[in-house]
């Protein structure tokens, strides 16, 4: 533990129950809230939002979608690039390429999206550096 950061995992036992969880959040004293990339997650990124934001937790998401739906900090592959290879495979395959042979691919393009509405509402000053390094600003 060098760099004096404690991970706790939080998961919902069933579905979508947030206040449960968020209470556990508070209750472990957490200073900020990392949301994994699953689909009820990135469903419910909204709401997850704005109750990290109700309990003062800067959120970092694993996609800039969720950062577009009110996450402090998005990032991860871009959502268009992976629809844009997955239908590039679906034509090879449709002109006669055997799926065993198509390559298993990583993920190439990245996207980071910083909400300066949520840093505003969670008294956040987001530093230049970051700004310069994001894909989009949402002010």
């Amino acid at each position: 533990m060098r760099s004096g950061v404690t991970l706790e995992i939080f998961e919902p036992a069933r579905g979508t129950d947030y206040d449960i969880i968020f209470a556990g959040i508070r209750e472990a004293g957490a200073d900020a809230l990392a949301i994994g990339a699953h689909p009820e997650f990135f469903a419910d990124a909204a709401a997850l939002a704005a109750k990290a934001v109700e309990a003062r937790l800067p959120t970092v998401c694993e996609w800039a979608d969720m950062a577009r739906a009110g996450c402090l900090l998005g990032y991860g592959p871009s959502r268009p690039e992976l629809r844009r290879r997955v239908a590039s495979l679906v034509a090879r395959i449709f002109n006669g390429a055997a799926p065993a042979d198509l390559p298993i691919e990583r993920p190439a393009a990245f996207e980071f999206v910083v909400n300066l509405k949520t840093a505003a509402a969670l008294g956040i000053a987001v530093p230049a550096a970051i700004l310069a390094r994001a894909d989009e600003v949402i002010e």
